[in-house]
């Protein structure tokens, strides 16, 4: 089954360059050139809102700043506040979307009785909780920027928050008044009425957001088991996919429709759907053929199958492991429940306990563990009654080693079966193999030796200015190396929350001289540098100690300053090219090594490994 961002986000987005923006408190000190200030407003302006409109990663932000902080004195010397917000919310974007800074902008125009770029600003600010996985936080805002829409006749925001809205909703668990608000924004789109709402969207767009629309609720039902009504859904995802052409959503269509067919017990349709969304050539996830792959399983389950059915389950696992997500679904469970079952018929002790371990860290990330599955079985575990089974079946293997072989011949036979299964997986397991040798090289290397510099992977292919501004002066330098070099040494950076602004006042600097030196200096901005940091931080620690090993992803992420785990992982594999549980897996033969020298840097290495791996 296919995961999906909601796509009105990204219009709304992109919308702001008409509408709004975001913020920012103080503008840059480097003086704006004549490159820059000969140029009139609306040419000025116009530039502006196109250089933002490009990808952030190619963009020199030090130009974006200079024509921001031009257009910003322009604007407030013609008492333009509007464009004055506008220009201020572009930057708190491109200073990644520092939460301080939409304050600021927030008292801006609710001081200056701006209120529909206030509850603009509130959206906003919302959608930026959401993209870092604060759902409660977002929801809020969200409501909030709802009833101001309300009272300000916004068509365009108040139905936009009514589908964000929605969206938060159903991830925070309230899933009928997510669904509720959802079916009032698709009856906007398909009653004509968007025209006079979203007044700038094209006919195209229009289509495109009432099929996520309506994806999300398809979703929803499926997710309480609706099946009906998640049926009649997904198939107007398909009308608009066959209409449009759209292979995006026709594959969307397949993963979940197959699940559907499934749940209603027709399983040799919904395995005939199933198999078409995991053999086409539409590039998915593990963590989504892992879904697909529990529905097949379960399918094969409810037709008697128990060959296929076990060979599903164990591919579905195995592409979960790989993964490394955080994408836990209630077929899961059944496939960890099934597996356990499986191992306990042919008495596998060890794989029993392994199964327990994975149902015992499915229940502490979810909770309670209930499931109705499509054949029928109601199972609910609690922690306790796991981990007492856990201990009688470790006692038990105890026994049967001190008086028997039998136990070394059924795990023989066991492993064979596991090697088939890993041919599924062979080329990416090998490709992880070499990831996680040339990294383990690498630490080990720099653990025993000084090292030279880091290597540079950074692109040297900038945007410039015609009168390039000043450097910064040697002194500045200075202080804000020195600093960088404490907080670095003192592991500041494994605090929560750091922010460019509240490491700036620490250095004893501001935002803009403090981004300057670390894009300079560092070859990367300040989120990556930090995230760099953290994440160098814990290999040295995972590699180091055997007792780091045996903490939670949860707990490893707040050792090292992450509040969420799911981002933690996430910049672990984007860095190593490995999740953080086939790492510590692939850590456990070997020995606590000795603490590295200052200085050593693992991650300068990865660039250079994910490139070889």
């Amino acid at each position: 089954m296919t995961i999906r961002t909601p796509l009105f986000i990204i219009f709304f987005l992109c919308s702001l360059l008409s509408i709004s923006a975001q913020e920012l408190p103080y503008l840059s000190e480097i003086a704006v050139p004549d490159s820059i200030a000969v140029k009139s407003y609306p040419v000025l302006r116009t530039e502006f809102f196109a250089l933002f409109e490009e990808d952030m990663t190619s963009v020199d932000s030090l130009v974006l700043e200079l024509k921001g902080k031009e257009l910003i004195k322009r604007a407030a010397r013609s008492e333009n506040k509007s464009d004055v917000v506008k220009f201020y919310l572009v930057l708190a974007e491109l200073r990644n979307n520092d939460f301080d800074l939409f304050d600021y902008i927030l008292n801006f125009t609710e001081e200056n009785n701006l209120l529909v770029l206030y509850e603009t600003a509130l959206l906003s600010k919302a959608i930026s909780y959401y993209y870092n996985d604060q759902i409660d936080m977002s929801l809020q805002l969200a409501e909030e920027a709802y009833k101001y829409s309300e009272e300000s006749g916004n068509l365009s925001n108040k139905w936009t928050l009514k589908n964000f809205i929605g969206v938060l909703q159903i991830n925070y668990g309230n899933v009928s008044r997510g669904i509720s608000n959802l079916k009032e924004v698709e009856s906007i789109y398909t009653t004509g009425k968007v025209k006079n709402i979203h007044i700038y969207n094209s006919d195209s767009q229009n289509k495109n957001i009432l099929a996520s629309v309506r994806y999300s609720i398809a979703s929803s039902y499926f997710d309480i088991d609706s099946l009906d009504a998640a049926s009649d859904y997904i198939e107007k995802v398909k009308i608009y996919a066959d209409i449009d052409n759209d292979k995006e959503y026709q594959n969307t269509y397949l993963g979940l429709k197959g699940a559907i067919l499934i749940k209603q017990k027709k399983y040799l349709e919904g395995l005939d759907v199933a198999n078409q969304y995991i053999s086409n050539d539409y590039e998915k996830g593990d963590d989504e053929l892992s879904h697909s792959f529990a529905m097949q399983g379960i399918a094969y389950e409810g037709l008697d199958l128990t060959e296929k059915a076990t060979t599903s389950f164990i591919i579905s696992d195995s592409l979960f492991v790989a993964a490394g997500s955080d994408y836990y679904f209630d077929e899961l469970k059944h496939t960890f429940d099934y597996l356990l079952n499986h191992y306990k018929n042919e008495g596998n002790t060890d794989k029993q306990i392994e199964y327990l371990n994975k149902m015992i860290a499915y229940e502490e990330s979810l909770g309670s563990i209930k499931e109705s599955v499509s054949n029928g079985v109601v199972s609910m575990y609690t922690i306790p009654e796991l981990t007492a089974e856990k201990e009688l079946l470790i006692h038990k293997l105890e026994k049967e080693k001190s008086t028997s072989n039998a136990g070394v011949i059924l795990f023989l036979i066991l492993s064979c079966i596991g090697v088939i299964v890993a041919i599924f997986q062979y080329r990416k397991r090998l490709i992880y193999k070499k990831r996680f040798d040339n990294l383990k090289a690498a630490i080990e290397k720099r653990i025993k030796n000084e090292v030279s510099s880091p290597i540079n992977t950074t692109s040297t292919t900038e945007t410039t200015i015609k009168s390039s501004p000043p450097q910064l002066k040697s002194t500045q330098t200075d202080k804000i190396k020195a600093g960088l070099k404490t907080f670095e040494d003192t592991l500041m950076f494994t605090e929560e929350n750091i922010t460019l602004k509240s490491l700036a006042l620490q250095v004893g600097t501001n935002s803009t001289y403090l981004s300057k030196y670390i894009n300079d200096d560092k070859s990367e901005n300040f989120s990556v540098y930090i995230n760099d940091l953290r994440i160098n931080h814990i290999l040295k620690l995972l590699y180091s100690s055997e007792k780091i090993r045996t903490y939670t992803v949860s707990a490893l992420a707040k050792e090292v300053g992450f509040s969420n785990p799911k981002s933690f992982s996430n910049h672990f594999k984007r860095i190593t090219g490995l999740s953080v549980t086939y790492f510590i897996k692939n850590l456990e033969n070997i020995k606590a090594a000795p603490a590295k020298e200052k200085g050593d840097n693992v991650i300068d290495f990865l660039e250079r490994i994910n490139k070889t791996g």
